[in-house]
Formats: structure tokens, C-alpha cells, sequence
């Protein structure tokens, strides 16, 4: 948070820019109080017991999302944007494999709690929807409607992708699913924030080069994606984006 506010206000080397956090903390919660960790790094993991704890401690998670914005609302201002990629994999919750699984309405209820919680003291800020390709029915065969059904999309300026990963040169968002960019942007009828390059526990996996390809970048644009995220993309990447201006198409629309 500080860094945030320190790089993001005036005088700072991100000044006037936009900050995009990914707000993982429910799953912080959980896995700072009872020793979860994340489903692909060990055991107790959140795939097991994240659900059960989130939801018995719900009065508790929502009074830190009320402090998280009241931070950042003190640090930050609340008149600039500011954008919140809201608790990656959030339909982990609802699996099968859960002691006490969340059902799909209560995910979206609880969801919307967050954001509400947050706006209460940030009301400037815009918040994205994570995206899982795999959800049900058949691997994400139906791009997301019915996951996203029982949400309150009103509440949401984007969908994101996490975990790195993502597919830049193909139709699908990533390879194993079903799930395509642009049926994901016609279904929820909201613009993409993709990000490429970090995997389990959260640790870089560098720079994906096929996220700097003019054709991948112009396709996937057309598909309803309007940024990417690069994990430690190198010393030479501000150069790239700087050759890649002249290459790329024009976004027919920005947020």
C-alpha cells in the first residue's frame, strides 16, 4: 500500500498513472490465520478449507477490506481511479472438494460484500472480476455465462485473468480450457485485463514474448482485451512497448 502511494502520487516514478492491485485478501485471511496455502504449492490448501474458513469468518474478512480501502483511501485520495483485481480464483470456493463449499449464489453474494465494503471508503475505485476458464459447465465451454450469472456485474469495470499463463496467440485464454477471449468479453460484456507471467505461489516466471507479437496483441484486442500485465519483463521491455506502438493497431475503444 505504501508503495502504491509512494510511486503513484505526485513526485513519484508512477505519477498520474492508474494502479491496478490484485485484492487477495481473503485468501490472506485464511491462509494467515490457519495455515492455508495455495492449492498448487502444499497442504492445508485453500481448495480444501478456504471456503469454510472465508465463510465462518466473513464478519472478520470484510472489516479488513473495510481497512485495506480506508488505507489506500488515506494514502492514495479518493477522487483519482484506482482499480482492484478482486481475490483471484474465487470459484476455488465453490468445488466439490471443499469441507464446506460456497454454492455459486453465495460466492457472488459475498463478492459483491467485498466491493461494496471497499467503495464505502473508496469511491473512486473501479473493480475487475477474476476470470477461471475451466468453470462449469464443460471446462468454460459456455465462456463464463452461468458462473457469471450469479454475480452483480453492475459492481464491475473489467474481468481479469490471473496466474499467468494466458494464451496470447490463440483464440482460447489458455490452452487445457475451453474458454475464448472474445466469448468471455461478449458474456460479460466487459473489457479484459490480461496478465501473463506468474505461477504458484505467486513467484515470476518472467517475460511471455508471445504477449509482444503485433499480430497476438491485434487479435486479442479484437477479442476485448485492453491490457496486459507482464511480470519482471526485463530491462529492455520499455523499448519493446515503444517499437510495438508503431506496429499495433489501434484500440477501437478504451475504458
Amino acid at each position: 500500500m505504501n508503495s502504491v502511494c509512494k510511486e503513484g502520487n505526485t513526485g513519484g516514478a508512477l505519477a498520474n498513472q492508474v494502479p491496478i492491485i490484485v485484492a487477495y485478501v481473503a485468501a490472506f485471511y485464511a491462509k494467515r490465520h490457519f495455515g492455508l496455502q495455495d492449492c498448487n504449492v502444499g497442504t492445508p490448501s485453500l481448495c480444501q478449507m478456504g471456503a469454510e474458513d472465508i465463510q465462518q469468518n466473513l464478519t472478520s474478512v470484510l472489516d479488513v477490506y473495510r481497512s485495506y480501502a480506508q488505507g489506500f483511501a488515506s494514502c492514495y485520495g479518493t477522487t483519482r481511479p484506482i482499480v482492484f483485481e478482486m481475490e483471484p480464483d474465487w470459484y476455488q470456493y465453490t468445488d466439490a472438494g471443499q469441507s464446506q463449499p460456497m454454492t455459486e449464489d453465495v460466492a457472488g453474494s459475498i463478492m459483491g460484500q467485498f466491493v461494496n465494503a471497499m467503495k464505502s471508503a473508496l469511491p473512486n475505485a473501479l473493480f475487475s472480476l477474476d476470470v477461471s476458464p475451466w468453470v462449469a459447465p464443460d471446462n468454460g465451454s459456455d465462456n463464463g455465462k452461468e458462473w457469471y450469472s450469479h454475480f452483480d456485474m453492475s459492481l464491475f469495470s473489467f474481468v481479469n485473468t490471473s496466474g499467468g499463463g494466458t494464451s496470447a496467440g490463440t483464440a482460447v485464454i489458455r490452452t487445457t480450457n475451453a474458454m475464448t477471449w472474445a466469448g468471455l468479453h461478449q458474456v460479460t460484456g466487459k473489457p479484459i485485463l490480461a496478465d501473463t507471467g506468474y505461477g504458484a505461489n505467486g513467484i515470476s516466471a518472467g517475460l511471455d514474448p508471445n504477449w509482444d507479437l503485433p499480430a497476438n496483441i491485434d487479435a486479442r484486442m479484437a477479442d476485448g482485451v485492453v491490457s496486459v500485465a507482464q511480470y519482471n519483463p526485463g530491462n529492455t521491455w520499455a523499448g519493446v512497448l515503444s517499437t510495438l506502438r508503431s506496429q499495433i493497431e489501434k484500440p477501437s475503444w478504451c475504458p
